[in-house]
Order: structure tokens, then sequence, then C-alpha cells
């Protein structure tokens, strides 16, 4: 469920900006944890909660995959590529 409480923090994971998701995702923790201090913390606000964390996980997992397909292909790729250049021997001037 987006709201607009969590629609930004949305739109930085689905970008990959993670600093901005930890920053925002502190922001947001703090306002529950303010609310639960105060007795105030409904059940709609916990489902929220947890509806993004639901969604992020998948969206991190997706990325993280591609990620590792990524890793994977220069690793192929490495394996059919030019050799590492060798300095250039000295010439044997006898037999």
């Amino acid at each position: 469920m987006d709201t607009p409480r969590t629609d930004e923090m949305r739109r930085a994971v689905a970008s990959g900006e993670w600093p901005a998701v930890l920053r925002l995702w502190e922001v947001y923790a703090a306002g529950i944890r303010e609310e639960i201090g105060r007795g105030a913390c409904t059940p709609a606000r916990m489902a929220e909660a947890q509806g993004f964390l639901d969604w992020a996980r998948r969206v991190v997992l997706c990325a993280r995959a591609q990620a590792q397909t990524r890793l994977n292909a220069i690793h192929v790729a490495r394996q059919y590529g030019p050799s590492p250049s060798r300095p250039p021997s000295s010439l044997r001037t006898s037999l």
C-alpha cells in the first residue's frame, strides 16, 4: 500500500538510492517509535510499515540478483578475453 508517508521511500528504493532510503527510513521509523511511545500507533500504521518492508525486500532481492547476473557475465567474459600482457622476454643469442 503506497501512502504519502512511504511514497518517497519507495521512489528511493526503486531508483537504488540507498543512502536516501536509509535517511528516509530513520525518519519514518522515528515517527512510529514516537507514536508507540504515545500509545497512538494504530494497526493500520503497522500494516503500512510491514507493507513497505515486504515490498522493499522484494525489490532489493531483485536488484541483488540482477547485480549478481552482471558480475557473472563479467567473470565469463574475462575467461574469453585477451590474456594479460607479459613483459617482453630477452632474446636468446646462443644455442
